[in-house]
C-alpha cells in the first residue's frame, strides 16, 4: 500500500512538473518550491521526463570553433568517438588535456587563493576559511567559492574555450550555458569517507540535463581518491528503483553494490592534465582519500537554468582577461548564469 501511495503521489507531481517546464518554456520562470517536481519524477520515471525537458528548453546551437582550444589536440575522428562513447557510457576520459604549465598554474593558484572547509558528518573539522596547506589539512575537503574561481585568468582560459564548449554542445543538443565552476581538494583527514565530501555514491538532478568535466590538478591513484562512476546509469532506468526511491540522498558502498557489483564500477586514476566528462545523473562518487591528496578543478554545462536555484558567481569585469571579455561578449548565453558587474 505504501508503495502505491508513493507511485500515484510522484505521478500526479510529474503531472505538474510537465505543466511547470511548458510554462517555463513560454514565461522564463518558475517558483523556487517546484524544482521538487523534477527530483520526484526522477524517483518514479528514471529520467524521462528530464529527456522530454531538455527537447523542450534547448536552445538553438552556436557556431563554436573547435580547433581553438586544449581540444584541438584531438582530431575530428577522435572527438566523434569520445562523443559516441559519453552518450552510450555516461562517461569518457581525454588524457593529457591541460599540459604541465597549465597544471602548474592550477596548483599555484589553488595555493594562494582563499578557500573554506567542506562542513563532515561528524562534525570533526575544523572551522576554517584562509589558504589551503598540503603539510596540514583540517578537513577530508577543502573548497573554494565559485566567485573567487571566475576572477582568475587560468578559470576564464577554460570557461571560454570554444572546443570545450563544443564538446559540450555536441552532448547536450543545445546551446551550453555555464552553470558550475568549482575547484576543491580531498584530502586523509578522516579515516571514514565522508557523505558531505561526496565520498558516498548519489546522483545529481539539479537541472533537466548537463555535463560536468572534471580536470585532475594532481596525480591521482587508487589511494589519492579517485572520482568513481558507474557506467551507463546516466540513462533513462539506468538507477535502479529501489535506490532512486530512497530519495535524493547517499549511497551507501554496499546499497550500490547489492545492484551493481563493485567489478563493475569504473575508478578512474590518472596523470594531472586528465579529464573526465561524465554525465553525473549516473551514480558517481569520490572515492575516500587515504593518502596523498586530489586537486580537482570542475565545470557545469547546462541545456537550461530550469532547476534548482543558485548563487550566480560574481565577475568584476576589470579581472576578465580580454580573450575572456571578447568571450562574454561573443557568447551571451553561455555565461548568462555569471553575474557580470564593474
Amino acid at each position: 500500500m505504501n508503495n502505491i501511495k508513493f507511485y500515484i503521489r510522484n505521478i500526479l507531481k510529474s503531472i505538474l512538473l510537465i505543466y511547470d517546464l511548458i510554462r517555463f518554456r513560454v514565461t522564463g520562470n518558475s517558483p523556487n518550491e517546484k524544482y521538487h517536481l523534477l527530483l520526484n519524477s526522477f524517483y518514479v520515471f528514471g529520467g524521462v521526463l528530464n529527456n522530454f525537458g531538455s527537447f523542450l528548453l534547448r536552445t538553438k546551437k552556436l557556431s563554436f570553433n573547435p580547433s581553438e582550444g586544449i581540444l584541438s589536440k584531438f582530431s575530428a575522428a577522435d572527438m566523434r568517438s569520445a562523443s559516441k562513447f559519453l552518450r552510450q557510457n555516461g562517461y569518457v576520459v581525454l588524457e593529457n588535456v591541460l599540459d604541465e604549465s597549465q597544471c602548474e598554474s592550477f596548483l599555484k593558484m589553488s595555493l594562494d587563493i582563499t578557500g573554506i572547509n567542506r562542513e563532515m558528518d561528524s562534525n570533526q573539522n575544523q572551522v576554517y576559511e584562509g589558504r589551503y596547506n598540503r603539510e596540514n589539512p583540517t578537513s577530508n575537503r577543502f573548497e573554494y567559492d565559485s566567485t573567487t574561481l571566475v576572477n582568475q585568468v587560468e578559470v576564464q582560459k577554460i570557461l571560454g574555450d570554444e572546443s570545450l564548449l563544443s564538446f559540450a554542445q555536441e552532448y547536450l543538443g543545445g546551446a551550453p550555458t555555464i552553470d558550475i565552476v568549482h575547484m576543491w581538494w580531498h584530502a586523509p583527514f578522516r579515516i571514514e569517507a565522508d557523505k558531505n565530501a561526496a565520498q558516498w555514491f548519489h546522483f545529481d538532478m539539479e537541472r533537466v540535463k548537463w555535463i560536468k568535466f572534471f580536470f585532475y590538478i594532481t596525480d591521482v591513484d587508487t589511494n589519492s581518491g579517485p572520482h568513481t562512476f558507474i557506467p551507463k546509469t546516466h540513462r533513462v532506468w539506468g538507477i535502479p528503483s529501489s535506490l532512486r526511491k530512497k530519495g535524493y540522498v547517499r549511497l551507501s558502498d554496499e546499497e550500490v553494490d547489492s545492484n551493481f557489483p563493485t567489478n563493475s564500477w569504473k575508478e578512474f586514476t590518472g596523470k594531472r592534465g586528465t579529464l573526465i566528462v561524465e554525465d553525473t545523473r549516473g551514480l558517481h562518487k569520490g572515492k575516500h582519500c587515504v593518502s596523498g591528496d586530489r586537486l580537482v578543478f570542475q565545470t557545469e554545462y547546462t541545456i537550461s537554468n530550469y532547476g534548482a536555484k543558485v548563487t550566480p558567481p560574481k565577475l568584476e569585469i576589470n579581472n576578465a582577461s580580454p580573450e575572456f571579455g571578447r568571450a562574454l561578449t561573443k557568447y551571451p548565453i553561455v555565461f548568462s548564469m555569471i553575474d557580470v558587474t564593474k
